[in-house]
């Protein structure tokens, strides 16, 4: 199949009609341009890199087998109230293989999945309270065996349901990323330095429960005991101390470092796997995560709570592990595109400030992994504050996951996110961090485990978006692995370019702009030095074929991007090269109010067609009132055209009389009139 026909099946698979996106898998041409297409594979080089990751929470996504599920006290079937959300709900690895057509379908290209060893259910004290369940998988109990609460009551039986579900994955060309937990088991040691001890040391009225770990990770010399973190700007003590009351590791024991190392490389093995994610990599030295990952043999992405991009690259690279979750990017995307905060506010955490810090993580910028929330972290659409409509919300976040799957890293999504659903009841949690209320259950029951709601609709905008992104993305490998160059900064406005910079051809390069206000924005921006789009080309927006730029003489592209929204452009092909003169406009005597500012606005594309939602400007205003503004105007062209005042909230003072008018000539011109 030619590269046109390539062009001409994207397009018509990716139109947008009526503000959903196409469901492009269903779309007879894009099975064709897929199964064409030579991209979309794995780069090659042992990292995800080129992948999209869709995140389970395995206990809390589908119920495939209720015959492993945990009784009594420990289990619970409501999402009534927040403690409901503390015990473990029955999801498990046959659910994951029940559903792997809902998450094909999505196009994903990997899954992580919640850590498979077997999880602490707490011990019954005396008093018969039930403490809350280790339904994550975070609190290990044995590190050498499969969850039986996800698998099998029988070891064995268990690591082959586990073994199944690998397989299950790579027959459908899905990755499989395990999340280990090298840092800690449960929280089972009591006290701290010498007097520390397990409770069964001092006997215990339950013979059974679980008051220790698995041998041998029972010794009380593998651990640090030096009670819980309380300084967390210490390293040093983040390092050495108990996150959370779990019994901390001891990376300086040989013995205890060489346990932990080989029960995860275990299943690593035993899977097959593609990669693992380190829990609490901010627990642990750079250096031990490196050794990981090395004894591994597999690629690895850590968990670092922070949003210092100096701090987090420091478990980046040689001396670290291949890539990192972007901490410091997801919170730059919750404050820009989730409460429309400054793109290029350089004096806080903005989507400009973190990217202006890549050259952190070198060669690894590629590597990081990029989401818009996750299971610590409140749903996206809750995380919008103010009184923001539904419809608004979900807007602000469909644009936020089209900028990960855009920009440079790899782009997870939890589950659900396609359901659009926020966190339970609108709650959320101080500061965003939260563990109950954003990990509702797929399928919503009732106390007696009857279905109340199925959260596994395939009809959704979102999932059907998720689907079109997928697409896109295998299809432009320059979203994968392109270099990533700023073209656009402002307030509202930030557009960026994704080049494969060792390829020749003309499908190397995407064009990406997003707006993050509730009005139009638009800029005349720059094609950069190092790209290989030049004058005269046309520009295709790949969700709507009827949207195209043709770049000026001057390698220039104006760009409208409506509100809450983005435009996607990838090389249509050439066209006639429109020649443009450079019109400076002087406007005298444009008296303003305070929050006012001066545009321009007229008939033709370069001054917005007449709308003052995508006027030209704002003016500069060197000597007030008089404002100064240049335009790029095609030659030899009678253009008319308005001074117009406008503020932040969009209200707009057109200028008085009848339109002004100028005949752009060969050459650049200087045009003077009053306000």
């Amino acid at each position: 199949m030619k590269k046109k026909q390539f062009l001409a099946l994207l397009l018509s698979a990716c139109t947008v009609a009526s503000g959903v996106y196409a469901k492009l898998l269903e779309s007879k041409a894009a099975a064709d341009f897929k199964e064409a297409s030579s991209y979309g594979e794995a780069s090659g080089d042992g990292t995800l890199q080129g992948e999209s990751i869709y995140q389970i929470m395995v206990d809390r996504f589908y119920d495939g087998d209720p015959s492993n599920n945990a009784t009594g006290l420990a289990f619970r079937n409501t999402e009534w109230n927040e403690d409901d959300f503390k015990y473990m709900h029955g999801g498990d690895w046959q659910g994951i293989i029940d559903k792997i057509d809902y998450i094909k379908g999505m196009g994903y290209t990997a899954i992580w999945i919640s850590p498979v060893a077997d999880q602490q259910l707490w011990g019954m004290p005396v008093d018969g309270f039930q403490w809350p369940t280790a339904y994550h998988g975070y609190n290990v109990y044995d590190p050498n065996r499969a969850s039986r609460y996800f698998g099998c009551e029988d070891a064995a039986a268990s690591e082959a349901k586990l073994k199944e579900l690998a397989d299950v994955c790579h027959a459908n060309g899905i990755k499989i990323i395990l999340d280990v937990v090298p840092n800690h088991v449960g929280d089972y040691l009591q006290g701290v330095g010498n007097d520390a001890h397990y409770i069964s040391d001092n006997g215990n009225l339950n013979p059974g429960t679980q008051t220790r770990p698995v041998s041998p990770f029972d010794n009380r010399d593998w651990y640090h005991n030096k009670g819980d973190i309380y300084d967390y700007e210490n390293h040093d003590i983040i390092e050495d101390h108990d996150m959370g009351g779990l019994d901390d590791i001891d990376f300086d024991n040989p013995d205890a470092k060489q346990a932990i190392f080989d029960s995860i490389k275990h299943f690593v093995d035993l899977t097959n796997a593609d990669g693992v994610r380190v829990d609490a990599a901010k627990c642990m030295k750079p250096s031990d995560i490196h050794d990981l990952q090395e004894y591994l043999g597999v690629t690895s992405f850590g968990e670092n709570f922070d949003m210092n991009p100096s701090f987090v690259s420091q478990w980046v690279g040689d001396n670290g592990e291949d890539g990192m979750l972007d901490f410091p990017l997801f919170q730059a995307i919750v404050n820009d595109f989730g409460n429309c905060g400054n793109f290029n506010n350089t004096s806080e955490l903005s989507i400009q400030k973190v990217f202006d810090q890549d050259s952190l993580y070198g060669d690894n910028v590629n590597n990081m992994v990029t989401f818009i929330d996750n299971h610590d972290r409140d749903r996206f659409i809750s995380a919008i504050n103010g009184d923001v409509d539904d419809a608004t919300r979900i807007k602000r976040m469909q644009n936020a996951l089209t900028f990960i799957y855009t920009c440079r890293g790899i782009p997870t999504v939890f589950q659900g996110t396609e359901q659009e659903i926020g966190n339970k009841w609108g709650i959320t949690a101080n500061g965003g961090i939260s563990d109950t209320c954003n990990r509702w259950n797929m399928v919503e029951k009732d106390m007696a485990g009857n279905v109340v709601a199925d959260h596994f609709n395939t009809g959704t905008a979102t999932y059907n978006l998720i689907t079109s992104l997928n697409l896109i993305r295998k299809n432009h490998p320059a979203l994968q692995y392109g270099t990533q160059r700023e073209m656009w900064t402002s307030e509202h406005l930030y557009a960026f370019s994704r080049r494969l910079d060792d390829t020749e051809g003309d499908d190397i390069e995407v064009i990406c702009a997003f707006n993050n206000s509730g009005s139009d924005q638009s800029a005349n921006m720059s094609i950069r030095a190092e790209s290989s789009i030049k004058a005269g080309d046309v520009l295709v927006n790949v969700f709507d074929e009827n949207d195209t730029l043709t770049v000026s003489k001057n390698n220039k592209i104006n760009i409208i991007v409506p509100a809450y929204s983005n435009k996607i452009y990838i090389l249509k092909g050439p066209g006639p090269v429109v020649e443009k003169a450079q019109v400076s406009f002087k406007i005298k005597n444009a008296e303003t109010s305070w929050g006012q500012n001066v545009y321009l606005v007229g008939n033709c594309a370069e001054l917005g067609n007449w709308d003052p939602a995508v006027a030209v400007g704002p003016a500069t205003c060197p000597n007030y009132p008089d404002w100064d503004i240049t335009v790029e105007l095609p030659k030899n062209t009678r253009v008319e055209f308005k001074a117009i005042k406008k503020d932040e909230a969009g209200n707009v003072i057109w200028e008085d009389g009848d339109n002004k008018v100028i005949d752009v000539g060969e050459d650049d011109m200087n045009f003077e009139f009053s306000f």
